[in-house]
């Protein structure tokens, strides 16, 4: 069963801005899209960081996005949502997720099972869906063209059609893949997220274990951690807006003490803070 804890990460709009072409900037966000359904994140946040070697932070930010959704959304389900557009020319490279929700074609078709559908018409009878079966789904719900949503298989019926039932992702029982959110700055997404207890990441923080050995993680239902960008990291960042860190976040933390090579990069400390906090979240 999916964990009742959720799990939301922030990254900056110039994410990919140290990569000199479009194919370099797909295979890393194709990286960190791969762990982030690794890791069971549920929520991951592209916040603007205000970066002066960005010339189009607008740009970068539909980019990272536009690939990660991509990622998340089950392959029979691709060509309905993504129009061909330069963004996508690479998306042949990117890993793929295999999560529950991105089964085979011998996979989840039985009654009971769930699987993502999109809207193709709606009527006064009700919504056609596009389940990527052989037979449409049908539900007697009006649902608006294009609305990709999660759906329960009911009884076969004939004409082509098979019974539907529109469900909250959360009754899957099983992790769903993740939710692409855009942020104006940290402190908004952090404000709308909400979460229990926000977690900065830092080559300057404070030690993981020492930070996390006292507190009662039990009581935490949702946890946010952030990390900076290629060329410049959270005090930097926050700096540009008069922002301390310390007021954002409940810790700073250095998921990897000692490290050996100048510098980390932002796709290298994701996969390190995720797999410490896999224990805990």
């Amino acid at each position: 069963m999916v964990s009742e804890r959720s799990l939301s990460i922030f990254v900056p709009a110039s994410l990919t801005a140290d990569m000199s072409n479009l194919k370099q900037k797909t295979l890393k966000i194709g990286q960190i899209g791969r762990a982030l359904a690794i890791f069971r994140v549920h929520e991951v946040w592209v916040y603007k960081d205000d970066d002066p070697k960005v010339h189009n932070q607008k740009d970068e930010t539909k980019l990272i996005a536009t690939i990660l959704r991509y990622m998340n959304t089950p392959q029979y389900l691709r060509k309905q949502l993504f129009p061909k557009i330069d963004e996508l020319r690479y998306v042949g490279l990117l890993p793929p997720l295999r999560t529950p929700h991105h089964p085979l074609k011998d996979e989840r078709f039985s009654e009971g099972d769930y699987r993502e559908a999109v809207c193709l018409k709606s009527s006064g009878e009700g919504s056609l869906l596009d389940l990527g079966l052989e037979k449409k789904g049908f539900t007697e719900k009006k649902l608006e063209p294009g609305k990709l949503l999660t759906v329960k298989l009911g009884e076969r019926v004939s004409e082509g059609r098979r019974i539907v039932y529109p469900v909250r992702r959360e009754e899957t029982g099983e992790y769903w893949g993740f939710k692409v959110m855009l942020a104006g700055g940290l402190a908004e997404g952090l404000g709308e997220s909400k979460p229990d207890y926000a977690v900065g990441t830092s080559r300057y923080g404070q030690n993981f274990y020492e930070t996390f050995k006292g507190i009662k993680i039990n009581k935490i239902k949702s946890v946010a951690v952030a990390f900076g960008g290629p060329y410049a990291g959270l005090h930097e960042i926050c700096g540009r807006r008069s922002i301390d860190p310390s007021e954002l976040f409940d810790a700073l933390v250095n998921t990897i003490p000692r490290q050996g090579t100048e510098t980390v990069r932002t796709e290298e400390a994701l996969i390190a803070t995720l797999a410490l906090l896999n224990v805990l979240v």
